[in-house]
């Protein structure tokens, strides 16, 4: 990243928004959790085509970019915004910096990715399923003042054709929504449409991947 304020590159993130905003996600991010969740699409490999059968189909994976410092180079001067860094001169001081920057990353690593065994089904369903739940515990739950239980949730979900367990309802407590990241497949969009009916003033493009 330029400072000028420019994204130059992000490697490992698969961006799908507009430039701006991918900005205003790195320094909320920043100033934040240090981390960005994300769907990374890729094609299932030919070994495991091979191994486990079935197509060359889409894998929808989820992922947290992380913007932690990972102490690979030495910290000079902190200049608030920015920092001054050099090469370690000794790889002792390497080691050791990066041992201590390790502690703790568990809750910096990737969580839930769909299964290669799961992406010979219906991979988008899950991931609707998944956003929508999350969507109903934090963001749509905060902005329309609603207090939903798990049973209630359950229920809603059954309705608009994703069943799901109380168990997966609290798994994904505490996750945030990831917007822009739903392909816009038939059967996508038909359960987009039924969320609708229930919470009209929600806008369901804010979901579907561009």
């Amino acid at each position: 990243m330029g400072l000028s304020g420019g994204i130059k590159a992000l490697t490992g993130y698969q961006r799908n928004e507009p430039i701006e905003q991918t900005i205003t996600k790195v320094f909320d991010s920043i100033n934040s959790t240090k981390i960005i969740p994300f769907i990374q699409k890729s094609l299932r490999s030919a070994k495991e085509i091979f191994q486990k059968g079935g197509h060359s189909t889409l894998k929808l994976s989820e992922r947290n970019f992380n913007l932690k410092f990972d102490n690979r180079r030495e910290i000079v001067e902190d200049h608030g915004t920015y920092c001054t860094t050099k090469p370690f001169v000794h790889n002792l001081n390497s080691i050791q910096a990066r041992l201590i920057s390790s502690f703790g990353s568990g809750k910096y690593r990737v969580y839930s990715p769909i299964s290669s065994t799961q992406c010979k089904g219906d991979a988008y369903l899950s991931l609707t399923r998944r956003m929508l739940v999350r969507l109903l515990r934090d963001d749509l739950a905060h902005n329309l003042n609603l207090n939903l239980t798990r049973i209630e949730i359950a229920r809603l979900m059954k309705e608009i054709g994703l069943p799901c367990s109380l168990n997966f309802i609290s798994k994904q407590r505490n996750r945030k929504v990831i917007y822009n990241s739903i392909p816009p497949t038939t059967k996508t969009l038909l359960i987009l449409e039924k969320f609708n009916l229930f919470f009209p003033s929600f806008d369901k493009n804010l979901l579907i991947r561009t």
